[in-house]
């Protein structure tokens, strides 16, 4: 991109559990938005998740941390985990455009989330506060009819569909890792070098 790169990338999500094709993403985020620096934010209380297989805060912490291990200006921040009660996206967006008022935010999202995105709290300040950005998703469309009668200006529409992010599609599923992981299945390859041992140390799955 011929834009300066002074940009901030967020990339949230419940990581529960983080792997490979989420460091691919980032990877590729930090290659071709144009941002000096990428944040991994793990969520917190989130509204939308409240799976009864959701590992603990430090657990998915400390796996975000294996995940993205080495990879320069990427950074896992802890600010969600931090905040007490539901962990809002607009509030993290509020936080750093006070913290960082000169650098253009890139929220980071699945294609499985774009449709979703009107449902959010506050969902036209988070456009106001960053430039979201889709990624793909197996099975999740980035078009027009996606948005079709959903709660967006006609900006903000125009906005997403253009914000694509042109990397290979995510086929990892955290929920079919879990899964597997519960069922005692072992060494497997969508999980980043050290994510498995820490997962089997800890239990984080059940063991």
């Amino acid at each position: 991109m011929t834009e300066t790169r002074r940009g901030l990338a967020l990339f949230g999500g419940s990581f529960n559990p983080p792997h490979r094709s989420h460091r691919r993403i980032a990877e590729d985020a930090l290659r071709l938005l144009p941002v000096a620096e990428l944040r991994v934010l793990p969520a917190g209380d989130h509204p939308h998740k409240h799976h009864r297989d959701m590992a603990t805060a430090s657990h998915r912490l400390a796996m975000c941390q294996i995940t993205f291990a080495g990879l320069a200006n990427c950074f896992v921040d802890d600010c969600e985990l931090r905040r007490k009660g539901p962990s809002f996206t607009v509030d993290t967006l509020q936080e750093l455009r006070l913290a960082v008022p000169d650098r253009e935010l890139f929220f980071l999202i699945g294609s499985d989330n774009l449709p979703l995105l009107p449902s959010w709290h506050n969902h036209h300040r988070i456009l106001q506060l960053a430039r979201v950005v889709t990624f793909p998703r197996l099975g999740y469309a980035i078009n027009a009819e996606e948005l079709r009668g959903k709660d967006l200006t006609a900006a903000e529409r125009a906005s997403l569909l253009d914000m694509v992010l042109p990397t290979a599609v995510d086929e990892i599923s955290s929920s079919e890792l879990r899964a597997r992981l519960l069922r005692g299945e072992r060494q497997l390859a969508e999980l980043p070098a050290g994510v498995e041992d820490y997962i089997h140390t800890h239990q984080s799955y059940g063991g």
